[in-house]
């Protein structure tokens, strides 16, 4: 999955959101003028928002039973970086070492339409060539 975190300063108080885009089995991601076309992509490939916290975003991608760990994907980080991992969150609070800052600020449907243009669009979800990992790795680096 690919999360993006964003501190919305203009609440009072100010507010952190999630933004979380999960590629799993069976999933297609169209590209976005292709959607809706046909009966094989009804409804778009979404990403979505998620309000509360930290442990909640976390939640939200290790729903699958197979493999309930969520760690940061990054050629600099070996061993892997766990932020969940054996049934518990393993840094509740913000930690800038856990992310990285984007190339640029972009509104909310900005940031929703780049899940529509990786190398993974118009290709199914392939355990060994398509991806989650591909598809957040791509993302990554596109923004």
């Amino acid at each position: 999955a690919f999360v993006a975190r964003a501190e919305c300063k203009a609440l009072n108080p100010p507010q952190v959101a999630y933004f979380i885009a999960q590629f799993c089995k069976g999933d297609f991601i169209a590209p976005k003028e292709e959607v809706g076309r046909d009966d094989d992509n009804p409804v778009p490939f979404r990403a979505f928002l998620q309000e509360r916290n930290k442990a909640h975003a976390a939640l939200s991608i290790v729903q699958g039973r197979s493999n309930p760990d969520v760690w940061i994907h990054s050629p600099e980080l070996r061993p892997k970086k766990y932020v969940y991992k054996d049934m518990q969150l393993c840094s509740p609070a913000f930690r800038r070492d856990e992310w990285a800052p984007m190339k640029k600020p972009m509104k909310l449907r900005e940031l929703n339409d780049c899940i529509y243009d990786t190398k993974c669009t118009g290709r199914k979800y392939d355990l060994f060539n398509n991806n989650c990992q591909h598809f957040s790795v791509a993302l990554f680096n596109k923004l």
